[in-house]
């Protein structure tokens, strides 16, 4: 933490010649089961994670925002009253957040801004939510605005729906801001009520293991879920008028107009249906300490993933299967949006090594592709050093 704090002050002092006043450190995430369940307003389970977006700001009393992104050494100029889109994604997400606060009356002045990242991108550990949030939480300090952890989190997911046109949920930003050290979060979406549970996993841990794979369809496909689901309440809510989201939906009511629905569409809701139910298994075998329980939630997620909601993608089928084959893995399953990213595993503790190895050996000789494997902590979410 401190090597990057120090990077990013540095950068700043050589670029702008001058001390940064606030810095925001925004920490990725990882979900540990409830997927794709946040924008059908079901349950979730994420936690913050020690992999962290830093942002180091300074007002420079212009009309300017001069922005420059450390890692991959790009620089934009942003006009506050320009915000139409450039060609930079990254820079795209900040313009849609100075639009929410344009949108909101709050007030801005130009400012001069460096950050960097520990989050390995396009990874599925959600380093677009950690770029929002710690960016609208620099910004909010900077300005003295009041801004609540739910308005940040409610920023960065209008941002996105809106201005990027990602038809998101709040799973990320929520991860992102509300993280404590050591804990996970089950969240209901609907009512936005959550709570801290600790995460003792004795003998085992947490291993991402990442496929270094994203397909060309996430952006297309990951949108044409929300539009799935958003047609399953349109046509079961002319027979229910009480079905405003999959989250309404039982299997017994499912079932009852399953003739109304493609088979698609009755795939993709009977997997929300099944993993909300997941989520709450999951946490009752969490505090039994029962792992072979949680490790077995974790694979039939993947498979619903998979065959259910169609998510997946070859690669970390692969890295599941390969997974299963060991003695030392309880569960595996896909992360995040899917179509590449990484695959989150269950196993021992004193057998990492040994069986990362083993996999992804198995895996580059199969694909031709290097994975790499993270194991990472629950940390402490959005904060202003």
């Amino acid at each position: 933490m401190k090597d990057i704090q120090s990077k990013v002050i540095k950068a700043f002092a050589d670029r702008y010649s001058a001390e940064p006043s606030v810095i925001a450190k925004a920490p990725g995430r990882i979900n540990l089961i409830g997927e794709h369940t946040d924008y059908n307003l079901g349950l979730v389970l994420p936690a913050a994670i020690d992999r962290y977006m830093l942002f180091a700001l300074r007002a420079n009393h212009t009309d300017t925002c001069r922005i420059h992104a450390l890692d991959i050494n790009e620089s934009v100029e942003i006009k506050l009253d320009n915000l139409e889109k450039g060609d930079q994604l990254w820079a795209n997400y900040l313009r849609g957040v100075l639009l929410q606060f344009k949108e909101r009356d709050i007030s801005l002045d130009g400012f001069d801004c460096v950050f960097s990242s520990t989050i390995p991108i396009g990874s599925g550990l959600s380093s677009s939510a950690a770029l929002d949030c710690g960016f609208i939480k620099g910004v909010s300090a900077l300005h003295q605005s009041s801004l609540s952890n739910w308005d940040i989190v409610t920023i960065s997911n209008q941002s996105n729906n809106n201005y990027l046109n990602v038809q998101s949920g709040i799973l990320d930003q929520f991860s992102s801001v509300f993280g404590k050290k050591d804990q996970c979060m089950m969240m209901d979406c609907k009512t936005r009520d959550y709570q801290y549970h600790s995460l003792d996993l004795g003998a085992y841990c947490l291993v991402l293991i990442n496929t270094n794979v994203k397909h060309e369809n996430v952006t297309s496909g990951y949108n044409d879920r929300p539009s799935e689901c958003k047609e399953v309440v349109r046509l079961l809510r002319v027979y229910d008028e009480s079905v405003e989201s999959l989250r309404d939906i039982d299997l017994v009511l499912l079932d009852k107009y399953k003739d109304h629905l493609s088979q698609t569409l009755y795939n993709r809701t009977r997997f929300i249906i099944e993993e909300n139910e997941r989520v709450r298994s999951f946490v009752s075998a969490m505090e039994d300490k029962d792992y072979i329980r949680m490790g077995t939630l974790l694979l039939e997620s993947h498979k619903g993933l998979q065959e259910l909601y169609e998510v997946s993608c070859s690669e970390l089928d692969l890295l599941v299967e390969l997974a299963m084959k060991e003695a030392n893995v309880l569960g595996s399953r896909m992360m995040g949006g899917g179509f590449g990213g990484c695959t989150l595993n269950l196993m021992r503790r004193d057998e990492v090594d040994e069986v990362v190895r083993r996999v992804s050996n198995a895996y580059k000789e199969s694909t031709g592709i290097n994975s790499v494997m993270y194991q990472v902590n629950l940390e402490d979410g959005l904060s202003i050093l």
